[in-house]
């Protein structure tokens, strides 16, 4: 019985833990070039069990069978689809048309990626982001535009009265998979994948990408974990009121 309470008690966290994930697709339904998270989960190694010390035993085991003890999330993917590309009209915002290339930013922390092309100027006319990081030129350096208006061509040139300003610095990735969220709708290379300068991609001025949340199916999974969280939650209530009994009729002999 107190086993049975435990593989209800560790589905009911991997549940939760979804639901958690699920409400944060959905709040960022509306955030420019957000990429939407699966919770995944898996089982924990079954155990073998074997009867021990045991007369009627010739030997001194004999294998019973397999114990599972529940399940547990296994890890966080991110799906990296590109998201639909929406008209804005506005200079500063870009689009990146092409799944394995990201824009890169300089931060505190050090370079980081995004999708999000809602870029500005600053007050000394670099393209920055809407945190204030400084969007990374092919040079190394910032992009400075020394005017308001400037013009972005499909491979990332920007021009400012038909002459250079500098060229984007977009990159990919040998492993996608290797990419965690780092707040601010950025990424940073955790899994130590090869980095590269993006070369099947096309950038829109006046576009911004969306997020590629789909919400039906958002909503859909929000319902099945929720329901499993309930049958988990009732299981446990039921076993825990039959234990009480049972300890009640042991008090009373």
């Amino acid at each position: 019985m107190l086993r049975s309470i435990y593989l209800s008690a560790t589905n009911m966290v991997v549940q939760r833990a979804k639901v958690d994930v699920i409400t944060n697709n959905i709040a960022n339904t509306d955030t420019t070039g957000y990429k939407s998270d699966t919770l995944v989960s898996r089982s924990f190694s079954d155990m073998l069990i074997s009867r021990l010390n045991d007369p009627n035993v010739l030997s001194t085991s004999q294998s019973v069978g397999t114990l599972n003890t529940g399940v547990h999330v296994d890890e966080l993917v991110t799906d990296f689809s590109q998201g639909a590309l929406e008209e804005t009209g506005s200079d500063g915002d870009l689009a990146i048309n092409g799944e394995n290339a990201f824009f890169v930013v300089s931060t505190t922390a050090g370079d980081r990626y995004t999708r999000d092309g809602s870029f500005y100027l600053n007050s000394n006319g670099y393209l920055v982001t809407a945190s204030g990081n400084l969007v990374m030129g092919e040079n190394g350096a910032g992009i400075q535009v020394k005017g308001s208006e400037f013009a972005v061509d499909s491979q990332g040139n920007v021009l400012v009265e038909g002459k250079s300003a500098g060229k984007l610095r977009l990159v990919s990735f040998s492993d996608t998979g290797a990419l965690r969220k780092a707040g601010d709708n950025l990424f940073y290379n955790y899994g130590g994948a090869t980095v590269s300068t993006a070369t099947d991609y096309s950038v829109k001025q006046g576009y911004l990408e969306t997020s590629n949340t789909n919400i039906t199916n958002q909503i859909v999974d929000m319902m099945s974990a929720s329901r499993s969280y309930e049958t988990s939650q009732r299981i446990v209530k039921m076993l825990d009121e039959s234990l009480g009994k049972a300890v009640n009729e042991v008090g009373r002999v």
